[in-house]
C-alpha cells in the first residue's frame, strides 16, 4: 500500500514499465555506467524514481535531490527521457482509439443513462447547458448533459490526482515536452486501469473512477 501510495501504481506494474524502458534503452541513458574513475553512476531505478516523484507529486526537479541523490539537471533530463520512452514503448497499446469492447461498454453505459443509440450522434453543434431549466424537457436535457460532463471531469480529475504534474504550472517546459508528459500520464493511467480490472483490485484513492482516458 505504501508503494502504491507513493508511485500511484503497483510494484509489479512499475517493474513492468521499468523493464520495458530498459529493454528499449537504445541510447543507453537509463543503463548504469561507470565513470572514467570507475565509480558507478546512478542506477536506472534512481532515475525512474526521481521521475515518478516529479510526475506523481508535481515537485520541481530539485525536489528529489536529497531523496535520490541526483542533481536537478539529471532529474529533469530523466523525466523528459522517461515520458518519451513510455510513449514509444507503450503508446501503441495504451493510447489507442477505443476498440469494440470499449465501445460496447460505453454504449451500454449510455443506454442505461437514456442516451441516444450510437456513440457519436450526428449533431450539427454542441450547445451549452440550460442554466435555469423551467420545463420538463429542459430539465431532462440539462440533467443528462451535466451528467456526461461530470464523467469527463471525473476522468481528468483522477488523472490529476494520480499525476499532480498535470494540474501544476508548466513554466520552463516546451510545448512538445508538455505533450509528452500528458500522453505518458494518460498511458500509465490506462495501464493502471487495465491491471485493476484484471486483478479485481483498486487503490483506495481512485476506486471511484476506473475508465480509460483517450486523447486525440
Amino acid at each position: 500500500l505504501l508503494f502504491m501510495h507513493r508511485f500511484r501504481m503497483s510494484r509489479n506494474l512499475f517493474k513492468r514499465i521499468a523493464d520495458g524502458i530498459l529493454e528499449h534503452d537504445y541510447d543507453g541513458y537509463f543503463t548504469q555506467k561507470r565513470s572514467a574513475s570507475g565509480a558507478l553512476g546512478l542506477h536506472p531505478l534512481q532515475k525512474m524514481t526521481a521521475t515518478m516523484r516529479m510526475l506523481t507529486y508535481g515537485i520541481a526537479a530539485d525536489g528529489a535531490d536529497e531523496y535520490i541523490w541526483s542533481a536537478e539537471a539529471t532529474n529533469l533530463e530523466s523525466c523528459k527521457k522517461f515520458v518519451i520512452k513510455v510513449c514509444e514503448v507503450f503508446g501503441e497499446r495504451y493510447l489507442r482509439s477505443p476498440n469494440e469492447e470499449d465501445i460496447a461498454r460505453l454504449l451500454a453505459i449510455g443506454e442505461e443513462r437514456g442516451f441516444p443509440d450510437g456513440i457519436y450522434p450526428r449533431w450539427a453543434t454542441f450547445v451549452k447547458s440550460i442554466p435555469a431549466p423551467d420545463t420538463r424537457k429542459h430539465k431532462t436535457f440539462a440533467k443528462r448533459q451535466e451528467g456526461a460532463r461530470k464523467d469527463v471531469e471525473r476522468a481528468f480529475g483522477v488523472l490529476q490526482s494520480r499525476f499532480a504534474i498535470v494540474r501544476g504550472p508548466a513554466k520552463g517546459w516546451k510545448r512538445k515536452e508538455i505533450g509528452d508528459v500528458m500522453k505518458a500520464c494518460v498511458i500509465m493511467h490506462n495501464m493502471i486501469v487495465e491491471e485493476e480490472r484484471q486483478t479485481g483490485r483498486q487503490s483506495c484513492t481512485f476506486e471511484a473512477m476506473g475508465e480509460r482516458v483517450t486523447i486525440s
